[in-house]
């Protein structure tokens, strides 16, 4: 009966880590995407005067939080389902 708050807590923290590697998941594809669309486009876009400056910083940006979330929510899932703490390094 004690530990009911605990186990409460313990959940939404499941639940709000899952969430963010979802997040993490879309903002990756998303990024694949826009990586691949730049790719095809390029020539189009360089005809038009456009550059691609916006799109290269948010890639930028991307690419690193949603690698370095997905490999740290990996890693806590390897550690909770086998009981071994898993250090990188």
């Amino acid at each position: 009966m004690l530990l009911l708050p605990v186990i409460a807590v313990s959940i939404g923290v499941m639940f709000a880590l899952a969430g963010l590697a979802a997040a993490a998941l879309v903002l990756f594809i998303t990024a694949i995407g826009v990586t691949i669309w730049l790719c095809r486009n390029r020539e189009r876009r360089r005809a038009d005067g456009k550059t691609n400056v916006g799109w290269v910083v948010f890639l930028v940006i991307a690419y690193p939080l949603s690698v370095s979330y997905l490999v740290f929510f990996v890693l806590l899932m390897v550690s909770a389902f086998t009981g071994e703490s898993v250090t990188v390094g």
